[in-house]
């Protein structure tokens, strides 16, 4: 019997990463001023709301919104609602979804409400990866143009710490213009290194800088409690504080959780600083912040002091499986971009967003901070987290199969296609089987035809062809 040949193309698939860089150092604090002061000056606060079909958001919850704004005309609200919630909301009540959707566009109101995180599933960012932080923004954006087309997305805050170093770039290439580093009521999950005044430019690995609210250098953590700083209610503590140190316009926040039915929110804190003015964070940006930031801060994840404290070996087990699922699905997708282009098959975008929306599901904050609590029925988000990420996973893994089947060569000569799913030059060992394959001695030659060494060998009862492949 004549000699097979199997011939190896090396194949580079171009690909972006987006790369987390761990670079630079915090900058030093600026020194508190003293601040003295003969009438009492103004201080600023951002109230709002955050929540979620899959976190927490009672079917009452739009209306109320909507009833207090009216109620209480000197009220503003900043949103950090699940973007599948509309989905929900528009199915359940029709007339408060659409009263919200034109208060949106109504003078008067929509100058009050402001949607500050529409990523997908809220996540902490800083325990995912690159790809997956900005998959999260793209899809949610999208699902919230779905609702509002006309919102433009300016400012970036979260409840929870859900900052990681790369986000000045990431931010920047969606439209936004301002981040805010605090989430003084919620520090369960953690919360950033207290750095800076009023404003910092808040400078990313690769250079990019956003304008950013931090947690002021004078903001410290709340007497007797472990979750929250002193910002959450613009105690006069606080607001003393920062005054202080020379913060000319000081500012707290509290973004409530859905299902909480106080209404405004000053007054939580007592004694509450007077004057205390609400404001939505874009209109602090645009309308009442020094216009420049006074420092640079090239904030590294060490700056980012985490805290994920319940269920230590679950969160082992589903950040494998996270980090299983946005392996695979990268992977797939250029694999099939490599068939679309090889073999002219057709891009999969239905089945591709329904990976990464799941994926982006099981890096909702909430599974990795309340792993054990009940999200749907009597499952745990752990639970879920094992859902979600099958699909991603099932999906891709139907992927490699058809991509791999499309891609066969016929007759005596076989092709193996190599794919490098990397961004730089590969050389390492390939293993095929043979069970599969006329019987025979095979060899094997790269895409120019030059022979290349090869072995056979015998592994747990299968035979394997081995050889070096570059890509």
């Amino acid at each position: 019997m004549a000699g097979n040949n199997i011939r190896c193309l090396g194949r580079r698939l171009a690909s972006f990463s987006a790369a987390l860089l761990l670079l630079g150092s915090a900058a030093k604090a600026q020194n508190p001023g003293n601040h003295q002061h003969a009438a009492a000056p103004d201080a600023y606060f951002v109230d709002g709301y955050h929540g979620g079909i899959y976190g927490h958001y009672p079917d009452w919850q739009t209306r109320f919104m909507v009833d207090q704004l009216t109620r209480h005309p000197d009220w503003k609200i900043s949103l950090e609602i699940e973007p599948e919630t509309w989905d929900s909301v528009r199915v359940y009540d029709p007339e408060a979804y659409r009263d919200f959707r034109e208060a949106l566009m109504k003078p008067g109101f929509a100058e009050r409400i402001d949607i500050v995180n529409p990523s997908y599933g809220q996540s902490y960012l800083y325990n995912i990866s690159g790809e997956s932080i900005i998959r999260q923004f793209d899809l949610g954006i999208r699902k919230m143009r779905e609702h509002f087309p006309d919102f433009t997305y300016s400012t970036y805050s979260s409840e929870e710490p859900c900052f990681t170093s790369a986000l000045p770039q990431i931010l920047t290439s969606f439209g936004f213009k301002y981040a805010v580093l605090k989430n003084p009521n919620t520090c369960w999950g953690g919360y950033t290194r207290a750095f800076g005044g009023e404003l910092v430019d808040w400078k990313g690995p690769d250079g990019t800088a956003i304008k950013t609210v931090p947690r002021y250098a004078s903001e410290a953590l709340e007497d007797n409690s472990t979750w929250q700083t002193k910002a959450w209610g613009n105690g006069v503590e606080y607001i003393r504080a920062a005054l202080e140190q020379g913060i000319q316009h000081p500012v707290g926040m509290c973004l409530q959780d859905a299902a909480w039915d106080r209404g405004p929110w000053l007054g939580a804190d007592t004694p509450t600083y007077r004057p205390s003015h609400y404001v939505t964070w874009t209109r602090y940006f645009e309308d009442i912040a020094i216009p420049e930031a006074p420092e640079v801060w090239e904030l590294s994840q060490e700056d980012i002091q985490v805290s994920l404290v319940w269920g230590a070996h679950v969160l082992q087990k589903l950040a494998q499986q996270v980090r299983q699922a946005e392996n695979s699905i990268t992977m797939a997708e250029k694999l099939a971009a490599g068939a679309s282009v090889y073999a002219g098959r057709p891009w999969r975008s239905p089945e591709f967003d329904e990976a990464w929306r799941n994926l982006a599901l099981a890096q909702h904050h909430d599974c990795w901070i309340v792993p054990y609590n009940k999200v749907e029925g009597e499952k745990t988000w752990a639970q879920k987290v094992a859902d979600w990420t099958g699909v991603t996973t099932r999906t891709s893994d139907r992927i490699f199969k058809d991509v791999l089947g499309q891609l066969d060569g016929t007759g005596e000569s076989r092709f193996v296609h190599v794919f490098n799913s990397q961004g730089r030059v590969r050389k390492e060992t390939v293993r095929l089987e043979l069970d599969a394959l006329p019987a025979g001695d095979w060899t094997v030659s790269d895409a120019e035809g030059n022979p290349v060494p090869v072995q056979t060998i015998q592994t747990k009862g299968k035979r394997e062809l081995v050889f070096s492949a570059e890509a």
